[in-house]
Parts: structure tokens; sequence; C-alpha cells
């Protein structure tokens, strides 16, 4: 795909205009034919022979972006982030499969900023049927915007670029299939789907739901792995490959309370996926999950981060600021050497 779009240039400081119907249809359509041609060593299939829920990504190196949460500057400056020791920018790396690029979720809803002033606005908006929609269109600019850079970069680099499903990526507002409504400064789930079929129409936003559901849940990469929230118990292969049948799958690695996950899900799960099946610790990959760490998001942090699961889960999920992990094949992660701010 073409890099003249939201790929190629950044972002200016108003909030985007939402795109047209057909601008916006191209890029999900595009995203989903991607995300159905994905190899099935990097996503192996389900019964049905669609991709499963578990990314094996290779051994290069990794780039996890945490919440996006409408920040599409963010996503931008990542994209255009040049990582230490590397020959250039993260999206000519990506452009040349020398480099990979994780986002762990959460692409709607923003939450810094004036967010709890225009979710207010907007909830008067959506109580009026929409007969001004001001504050929800600036809204929905801004989460259309990184929508859009996921989707772009998807199809324009869909063996290295990749989104994990999070709590917040259910457009349709559905209550099921391991999501449920979100509501937190208002009725943010309510009113986007509201939105969004007001503007788009129903067949545009199944479109963009099939996307959704359609994103893997855990990335299992060398030495890590990476998920939206903390398990809330063990997973291993087999399940997360078939998390289609298994919706209690997506609700353990989207919505997890902190504190609220089972004592050991984080170790025993690392254990398993990394021996390739449900055998434990005296798996080939017992090696590589002793050193191993679990990356995520979901609940904002106090500094650059939070160790929990007996310092094996990284939890690094701040809105107010642009921060990756930056993971190198061939060496343990260490959350104090590996966690970067790109804004200074």
């Amino acid at each position: 795909m073409a890099r003249a779009g939201f790929l190629g240039r950044r972002l200016g400081r108003l909030a985007p205009v939402p795109p047209s119907r057909e601008a916006l249809a191209r890029l999900v359509n595009a995203a989903l034919e991607a995300q159905g041609a994905e190899p099935a060593a990097l996503r192996p299939r389900d019964p049905g022979g669609r991709p499963g829920g578990l990314l094996l990504l290779p051994p290069l190196p990794t780039v996890l972006v945490p919440d996006l949460h409408a920040r599409a500057p963010f996503l931008e400056a990542v994209l255009g982030w040049t990582p230490p020791g590397s020959r250039g920018a993260l999206r000519e790396l990506l452009a040349s499969g020398e480099a990979q690029l994780v986002c762990l979720g959460d692409l709607f809803h923003s939450e810094a900023g004036a967010a709890r002033r225009r979710w207010a606005e907007a909830l008067r908006e959506y109580l009026a049927l929409w007969s001004s929609s001001r504050a929800m269109d600036e809204e929905m600019g801004l989460s259309l915007a990184v929508a859009s850079l996921v989707l772009e970069a998807k199809a324009a680099y869909p063996k290295v670029f990749h989104c994990l499903k999070g709590n917040h990526d259910n457009l349709t507002d559905e209550e099921g299939r391991g999501d449920h409504s979100f509501y937190k400064f208002a009725a943010e789930g309510e009113m986007v789907a509201s939105w969004f079929a007001a503007r788009y129409g129903r067949e545009l936003l199944e479109a963009y739901r099939r996307f959704e559901l359609g994103l893997p849940l855990l990335a299992l990469g060398d030495r890590f792995a990476a998920s939206h929230a903390e398990p809330a118990f063990a997973v291993g292969r087999e399940e997360l490959v078939e998390y289609r049948l298994r919706p209690e799958i997506a609700e353990a690695l989207t919505w997890t309370a902190n504190g609220a996950a089972e004592p050991g899900s984080v170790e025993l799960s690392l254990a398993r996926l990394f021996a390739g099946n449900g055998a434990g610790e005296g798996g080939p990959g017992g090696e590589a999950a002793a050193g191993a760490r679990w990356f995520g998001g979901h609940r904002p942090v106090e500094g650059r981060y939070a160790l929990r699961a007996g310092g094996r889960f990284v939890q690094f999920h701040d809105p107010e600021t642009w921060r990756v992990a930056y993971l190198l094949p061939g060496r343990d992660p260490d959350p104090e050497r590996d966690i970067v701010d790109i804004r200074g």
C-alpha cells in the first residue's frame, strides 16, 4: 500500500476530521484482507481454518506499544522513532522486515488531556440524539485517526505490524464473545457504536467489528509474551488458537483487573507457552521460559513501569506519556533497560 496517507505524514495539533466512509471502508477492507492472509507459521489456524488468537513472532527486534486510546500522534511518533543502534526509523525497518511492532490494543476512547470534558459534552449530544455532535466528532476524529494508522500499517507491513485485542476494541459495544460494554467518563461504548452507525452505517460498523474479532490475543516472542492485560488464569497454545470457541480466553487476556489474576497464572502460562503444550516446566521451552517476562498495559501505572506476578508481568501503560518496550532477541527482557520513553 502506498504510504501517502496516515503513514506518510505527521498529524497536526488539531483533532483530525473523521475520514469519509469510502476512505475508511478501503482501509478496513485492506486490513481484513491482510489479516486473513497471515501465514499459519505466524498465526496457527483454528479448527475452522481461520488465524487463531496466538501470534508467533520471529526473532526480530520488537517494539511493544501499550494502550493507544485515540493517541495517533503517539503511534506516528513510534513509527518515526529510530531505535537504539538501528540504521533508520522504525517505519523503514518495518518496510525492510528488520523489526516488528506489536500494539497492545485499546484504539478507541481517549483518556488523557481534555478527555473527561469532551466525553461529558459528547454525552449531552448523545442524549439529544446527535442533533449536534461537535464534541463527539472531535473524539471520533482522534480515535479514527489512530484506527486508520493501525489499519493502514497492517496492510502495508502485514508480517511485521500487529495489533492485539484490548477490552476497548469493541466498536459495536457487544456483550459477549469475551467483550463487555465499556463506560468510564460517560457511556463510551454505547456512544461510539451509536455515532459510528449514524455516520457510516451498519455495514461498515460490522466490517470493522470483524477486524476487531480477528485480532490476536497474545504475542509470543523470543523470551517474552505480550497481551493487553495480565492473564486471569493460566493459558496455553491450544486454547489461544481456538479462542473463538472459548470466549473466556478473550476476556481473560483483555479485562483482568490488577490483583484479580489467579496466583501463578503468568508463570504457568509462560511455561506452557514456551513448552509448546501443556507439559509445564519439563518441556523443551523450559530454559526460555525461565528468563521470560510478560508485557501488558490495560491499567495506568505510576512511574515507568510496574511489576506484578512476582516480577514476571511488566505493566507499562501511562496515558500521559509516549512509552514503548524495545526487546532484542537473544537476551532476557529487563524492564529497567527495555522500557523507553520516546518523548522526553
